[in-house]
């Protein structure tokens, strides 16, 4: 592998030119199940809107949706909650397509959403390419990753990383070069950050996936995963909710209580993709590209309350 690495000259200036954002309420293909709240949240997420993506907001109390965030010449790409929830990345692209078979996407840029004060505030712009991943590292690192072809030698891809504080200032920024006919094709790859340890309950893995309660020391079986990997997993006092890494556009939800030791819930019919809590619900997508759609789980009900579907697809974190 051949790899240079060099700063990026960083180039300053004023975000303007915004088309004025679109207020009026969007028509859905929305189906709700009937339940009564608990508690009044929304969270954030990205949909079709005007044959661009944008923003839309959902309120658990009212079980409204609405667009929050939209310009006419922009796609938003990806949204990502920070791990404490008070923060929103999001990125935008103005082109994005393929040319015969590489995809591009240009015209990059990130901005930051203060969910207390529902405001939106313009970043930085990056730079165009091919493949584009993001990821929250903990509440005040956010990295991206862009793949995108050398413009003077074909057979090599350059990768730009980008690091940011919750804060939004741009902490690093670097170049590594590759060779992909040598070394093959580098993805834009982030590696996971540490699953917070839990103090009472512990994970045992094998082809049986076991709770270990570390007071009594006793192991209660959850799930038999034979080739299945865990992907994601979210722990709090009452829950452990976990998919695992899809199978040909397959994978599995599982809710499980640590108070009953048992299995509350599976979900296992569709490609769930994300998933992120809210306080009692459990909020998940799944389905790909423009079919893709969100779930809302309550927790304390063991029942889908609500779901989400918009003409040209929605999810969590990106859609395309």
């Amino acid at each position: 592998m051949t790899k240079k690495l060099f700063p990026i000259l960083i180039l300053l200036f004023l975000f303007s030119g915004c088309s004025k954002e679109v207020n009026d309420q969007p028509v859905l293909d929305k189906k709700i199940f009937n339940s009564k709240n608990i508690q009044t949240k929304e969270f954030y997420f990205i949909g079709k809107w005007d044959k661009k993506f944008g923003i839309y907001k959902y309120n658990f109390d009212s079980k409204k949706t609405e667009i929050f965030w939209n310009r006419r010449n922009k796609n938003v790409i990806r949204l990502d909650y920070s791990p404490n929830q008070k923060n929103i990345y999001f990125i935008t692209a103005r082109y994005l397509g393929k040319r015969s078979t590489l995809p591009y996407i240009k015209k990059i840029k990130l901005y930051r959403l203060d969910v207390k004060k529902e405001k939106v505030e313009y970043l930085d712009t990056l730079v165009n390419g091919s493949q584009l991943n993001s990821k929250w590292l903990d509440n005040n690192s956010y990295k991206i990753v862009i793949n995108s072809p050398d413009k003077k030698v074909s057979e090599y891809i350059n990768q730009y990383s980008y690091m940011y504080n919750g804060s939004g200032k741009r902490l690093m920024s670097e170049i590594e070069t590759f060779d992909f006919i040598k070394n093959g094709y580098p993805l834009p790859v982030i590696k996971k950050s540490q699953t917070p340890v839990n103090k009472n309950f512990q994970l045992i893995y094998g082809d049986s996936l076991y709770i270990l309660d570390k007071i009594a020391d006793e192991k209660h079986f959850i799930f038999s995963l034979k080739n299945l990997k865990i992907h994601n997993e979210y722990w709090n006092d009452d829950f452990l909710i976990f998919n695992t890494a899809p199978i040909a556009n397959s994978n599995i939800l599982l809710v499980y209580s640590i108070k009953k030791n048992q299995v509350i819930k599976m979900f296992s019919n569709n490609y769930i993709k994300n998933f992120i809590i809210f306080n009692d619900y459990l909020v998940y997508d799944y389905g790909l590209g423009f079919s893709s759609s969100i779930s809302i789980f309550n927790l304390k009900k063991t029942e889908v309350t609500d779901s989400i579907k918009i003409n040209g697809g929605c999810g969590l974190n990106s859609v395309l």
